[in-house]
């Protein structure tokens, strides 16, 4: 039960290692496993160079993923019904979920982001009960479910904010004097503390891996760091285009209309994008939690749009501006799709690590000295000596001749990421150079507008 590793909380891991019973106990039944040792673990050479034996174990994590993603849809259509009262903001508002390109790629992955933007939104979709009616049993399920977000990934456990909010707005002055309130903050931390139980029992190895990466975030992760705020912006128009922009709107006009009700629903999107952007470290993942409470924004405010302009006229002019706005709405709608439907074409093209994968298999000798850097190809250890590194700039040339070393193996996964960014990497260019310019090029690969790049050392 102890992963012993809290980089990330515990949930994740325990819902995966759940998955494996019925796995294991289907494929004793198919006769392909006889002991839980017959799961055979993959083989990994160094970050982002894996091969599955078996594919299917790698299949039951991304299902699991994907239940997640589809789940997020769902509940993004309950919370947009329950708190604005029309079954139209939470249709239009989950259809942005379908197919947002942010959340179709992390809902094929084996990571905890996609889980923490589910949960959230059960916590949430409790706050918003909580502020309507104010049940215990809603102060019991939002309590867990805010734990149960904090213990997928840490930043989640912002996702109280709407809580305590709703309960203030429920009850105002005499808010703090309620036990109801204080039920849920203690179920907060039992609900974080039942899935993350390590966090207590073995704390010394927690808050060191906790420190390591709020050190990471801080000072900086190659290729991911620098200019926050103006990343996520840039990111948030390449991947939504005017959505994002209608749900500023949405905050703006609904804090006119519906004051609490907006309030409610911004308040973790713009304290988590406020908390985000201060860090050094910007990436995807961070800001795929948004996502739901943005296009709750954005659909909102369509139909306060439509609302206040198409109502009150005749029925010609509706007719005319319903059609408007459709062909509005279908315009912002394009942009993502079309962004989701090429990031599936790109994972459905060969690219360079396989392409390269085959012609090292193909035409390196038996027993070849390779080195190998993060995002290579995948060579095959039984085949050569092969040697995993994090980055190829970690040694100097010198110690590649010295070592006996036959090839290098390069891959834009991670020498590309400096030469995108040349003035804030400059030392690590200049290394890579280096390399490039001591040994001789044998073969580069660019399938796919992936490239990766073979020297031989001697």
């Amino acid at each position: 039960m102890n992963p012993h590793f809290f980089n990330y909380p515990s949930l994740f891991f325990y819902i995966n290692a759940l998955a494996y019973i019925p796995y294991y106990l289907f494929g004793k039944l198919a006769g392909v496993f006889n002991t839980p040792n017959d799961i055979l673990p993959p083989i990994s050479l160094t970050m982002g160079v894996t091969l599955a034996q078996m594919p299917t174990s790698v299949w039951l994590g991304r299902i699991i993923t994907i239940c997640f993603g589809v789940g997020t849809v769902g509940l993004t259509y309950i919370v947009g019904k329950q708190i604005t009262g029309r079954k139209v903001v939470g249709l239009l508002a989950s259809l942005m979920v379908a197919i947002s390109p942010t959340n179709v790629w992390h809902s094929r992955l084996i990571t905890p982001d996609t889980y923490v933007t589910f949960f959230s939104l059960i916590s949430f979709l409790a706050s918003i009960l909580v502020y309507q009616q104010g049940k215990t049993w809603q102060y019991v399920v939002a309590g867990i479910f805010v734990g149960l977000t904090a213990s997928s990934k840490y930043n989640g456990g912002l996702i109280i904010l709407p809580l305590l909010l709703a309960h203030i707005l429920h009850y105002g002055k005499v808010a703090f004097k309620q036990p109801k309130l204080y039920l849920a903050l203690l179920l907060c931390g039992m609900g974080f503390l039942a899935v993350t139980p390590f966090a207590v029992l073995d704390s010394t190895v927690f808050l060191a891996d906790m420190q390591a990466e709020v050190y990471h975030y801080t000072t900086g992760h190659a290729g991911m760091e620098g200019n926050s705020l103006e990343w996520y912006f840039n990111y948030m128009w390449a991947t939504g285009g005017g959505l994002y922009l209608l749900a500023i709107l949405g905050i703006l006009c609904g804090s006119i209309l519906h004051p609490k009700e907006i309030n409610l629903l911004s308040i973790f999107p713009l304290v988590y994008f406020a908390f985000i952007s201060r860090f050094v470290v910007r990436n995807d993942q961070t800001f795929l939690p948004l996502t739901p409470f943005l296009f709750l924004l954005a659909a909102w405010f369509i139909i306060i749009l439509f609302d206040k302009l198409g109502k009150p006229q005749t029925i010609l002019f509706q007719r005319r501006f319903l059609a408007v706005l459709a062909s509005f709405v279908i315009a912002m709608l394009a942009f993502p799709i079309s962004k989701t439907i090429a990031d599936t074409h790109s994972l459905l093209t060969i690219n360079s690590r396989e392409t390269a994968r085959i012609w090292i298999d193909k035409n390196l000798p038996l027993g070849t000295k390779i080195a190998i850097e993060s995002y290579s190809p995948f060579v095959n250890p039984s085949r050569f000596s092969v040697h995993g590194f994090h980055r190829m700039i970690d040694h100097e040339p010198e110690w590649y001749l010295e070592q006996d070393f036959d090839y290098l193996v390069f891959s834009q996964g991670m020498y590309g990421r400096f030469f995108q960014q040349p003035e804030q990497y400059e030392s690590e260019t200049l290394q890579y150079d280096e390399l490039f310019g001591q040994f001789e090029l044998t073969k580069k690969f660019l399938d796919g507008n992936y490239e990766v790049r073979v020297y031989r050392v001697k």
